[in-house]
């Protein structure tokens, strides 16, 4: 019985990990709402899980292990999956490109181009990386002068929201709102790469994702519209 406790002990902690490193939170120290709140609801699944194993294996250990085991083998599962959602995404939406056209994949289709599939509505939403950053999903908004970066999303960059200095008045889709102006050292989209990039950031809860806007996109040679995609060119 001993080694069911330490298999869940184990299998809490392992979770925990898994909800902290996903944003890169546990590395800079700068665990936001979601990622407690992912901490706390893993943690509270797995004890729940425990306590079920438990009850239905008592007086039988053996049993007892195996069904852990399994349930630790499920949960490493879907914290993987959780983990590389984005990338698996990448994936489907290569498939889904090959199945029904005018969806798809963004992709590389030049030695500095990307297009950027439609994602819904008239929108299109990029996966751009912030300082060498995880890529995180952008909306391309040729109507935002500047870049303008959540609060999250400046964090996962490594600029630190407290030290900046909230003065300039936007126009967001909750209203106006003041942002801070900072330079993003690189920004990534594909084999495009800008650096020293003008940037402003939203006050926590003032946006829900990060815009790309002018301050990028006037250094590309050109965008447009084509058959349901966004492309986008860097200068060579």
């Amino acid at each position: 019985m001993r080694l069911v406790l330490w298999i869940l002990l184990v299998s809490v902690v392992l979770l925990v990990m898994v909800a902290a490193i996903r944003s890169g939170g546990l590395a800079e120290g700068n665990l936001d709402a979601g990622d407690w709140a992912s901490i706390v609801g893993l943690t509270m699944l797995a004890t729940l899980s425990g306590a079920t194993v438990l009850g239905m294996f008592r007086g039988r250990a053996g049993d007892a292990v195996q069904a852990a085991l399994a349930w630790l083998g499920i949960f490493a599962v879907l914290g993987v999956v959780y983990t590389y959602r984005y990338e698996f995404e990448s994936v489907g939406r290569r498939v889904l490109g090959n199945v029904i056209p005018g969806m798809g994949q963004e992709g590389v289709t030049g030695s500095r181009e990307v297009t950027v599939p439609r994602s819904g509505g008239s929108t299109f939403v990029a996966r751009v990386s912030l300082n060498g950053s995880r890529a995180v999903p952008m909306l391309v908004d040729t109507g935002a002068s500047a870049l303008v970066l959540t609060d999250a999303d400046a964090r996962r960059a490594g600029i630190d929201p407290a030290t900046l200095s909230f003065s300039i008045p936007v126009q967001t889709a909750n209203g106006s709102a003041l942002t801070a102006a900072t330079t993003i050292g690189t920004v990534t989209l594909g084999p495009i790469v800008e650096r020293n990039v003008r940037a402003l950031v939203a006050r926590p809860e003032a946006l829900t994702t990060s815009l790309l806007g002018h301050t990028f996109l006037d250094r590309l040679d050109s965008y447009e519209v084509r058959g349901g995609r966004m492309v986008l060119r860097g200068r060579n």
